[in-house]
């Protein structure tokens, strides 16, 4: 099958069904694991900027009414004196790093890469970390899918 529409359906799978679909698309399509582990990372590689930058041109231009941005920073500043006021949540914020991680790696539809951007730019982390961190969890997300696909594939001969 020509490379052209091989990428048309892997697109398509990515449009429809996420992670999982380019997974399961490449793998149908007789693709290695390790290129199609290459092909899920790097295309989750590529919606970072993309989300990145229309979280901050979001942030940049979106004009909230003055009482709603007082009535933001009331709650958020009651949430964060809680915060500090019990152990569990101190010794948990230690871990929002996994957190990001976490939320990558969860291959269903609406989780991923946005999730994981969206979680990043609340947390306040920068650029380089908050992609390293995503990188990480797309990493295992895409291994964990496809062992996910592959091994229920080869075991009913479908792959």
């Amino acid at each position: 099958m020509p490379l052209l529409s091989q990428s048309g359906i892997i697109l398509t799978a990515h449009l429809a069904a996420g992670r999982i679909g380019v997974v399961t698309a490449c793998l149908l399509l007789e693709i290695s694991p390790w290129e199609t582990l290459i092909i899920a990372v790097l295309i989750d590689f590529l919606q970072i900027p993309v989300y990145g930058l229309a979280l901050e041109t979001s942030k940049k231009h979106l004009i909230l009414p003055e009482r709603f941005q007082n009535w933001a920073n009331k709650k958020s500043e009651i949430f964060k004196t809680r915060i500090q006021g019990k152990k569990y949540w101190q010794n948990l914020l230690h871990f929002q790093h996994v957190g990001i991680i976490v939320v990558t790696t969860v291959p269903l539809r609406g989780f991923g890469v946005l999730s994981a951007t969206i979680l990043a730019a609340m947390l306040g982390y920068g650029r380089i970390k908050a992609t390293a961190l995503i990188m990480t969890g797309s990493i295992i997300g895409s291994l964990f899918a496809i062992w996910a696909v592959l091994i229920p594939g080869r075991y009913f001969g479908m792959l």
